[in-house]
């Protein structure tokens, strides 16, 4: 099941590849603005405390990078009569893949040899918003959220994107040394539950955003150089939440910097 999603995720992203030129980014991007679970207004607990775990695939821009990531994330939310607020952390592991397998000595001023390296990073979140209540109670319009996620990179990836970033770039290669990431933006959610059972919700979240500065990271080839001329961080990221009892799915696409999708499943604590 993992390989089918994989190859699923992989076939989406290569519809949208418009040149050959790899791009080596932080592996988090795309996937470091999750859904955070909060209480609806109309429930009797306003304080909502969630642990999930999640399975996030993505890849960075053009013929890039591919990237698999684990992440563990716990979050705690409170809602209030007209406004909320969430913060979490998460922590992943991954690898990273790329490069060209069969790079001859003489194109290594143009493509970069194969790799396959580590991943790991920590994170901290937090969101606050203003929201509506229908006159039934059974739908909450989160109608402005300000959401923020900082994040901590480390592993041989990082490394070995520094070393890139260091020394020679290959024409063909646009790489950044970043390893410290925050994001921000704008989000809007709407939440509804069954009226013949409240404890069964569905939800979903649109969040647009970047990360200041990023694109002003990178150092490129000559031939990479034209490509991320006139590129930003701007990103977009949609969510759908289904919540049952207290057992909750999450699934996620993201266009930001790097495509991303990801399923988290979780449990929610009162």
């Amino acid at each position: 099941m993992k390989n089918q999603i994989i190859a699923l995720l992989s076939l989406l992203f290569l519809t949208t590849f418009t040149s050959c030129t790899s791009f080596l980014t932080p592996a988090i991007l795309g996937n470091n603005m999750g859904y955070i679970p909060k209480a609806m207004v109309a429930d009797s607990i306003k304080m909502l405390t969630n642990a999930s775990a999640s399975f996030a695939a993505a890849a960075s821009p053009s013929a890039g990078t591919g990237l698999e990531l684990g992440m563990a994330n716990i979050s705690q939310s409170h809602t209030f009569k007209k406004a909320n607020i969430s913060y979490g952390i998460f922590g992943y592991v991954g690898k990273a893949s790329g490069g060209d397998k069969d790079i001859s000595e003489e194109n290594l001023k143009n493509y970069l040899p194969s790799f396959k390296k580590s991943i790991s990073g920590v994170g901290l979140r937090f969101s606050a918003g203003l929201h509506h209540t229908s006159v039934n109670r059974n739908t909450d319009f989160r109608y402005i959220n300000f959401e923020n996620a900082l994040s901590f990179e480390g592993g041989a990836y990082t490394k070995f994107r520094q070393e890139v970033y260091n020394n020679h770039i290959p024409d063909d290669v646009a790489v950044t040394d970043r390893r410290v990431l925050w994001t921000t933006g704008l989000s809007t959610e709407v939440i509804w539950r069954v009226r013949d059972n409240p404890d069964f919700r569905h939800a979903f979240r649109f969040f647009i955003g970047g990360t200041p500065n990023f694109a002003n990271s990178f150092r490129s080839g000559i031939k990479a150089n034209d490509v991320i001329r006139g590129k930003n961080s701007l990103g977009w990221v949609f969510n759908y939440f289904l919540y049952i009892k207290r057992f909750s799915l999450s699934l996620e696409m993201a266009d930001h910097v790097n495509y991303a999708q990801k399923i988290s499943v979780g449990y929610s604590f009162q």
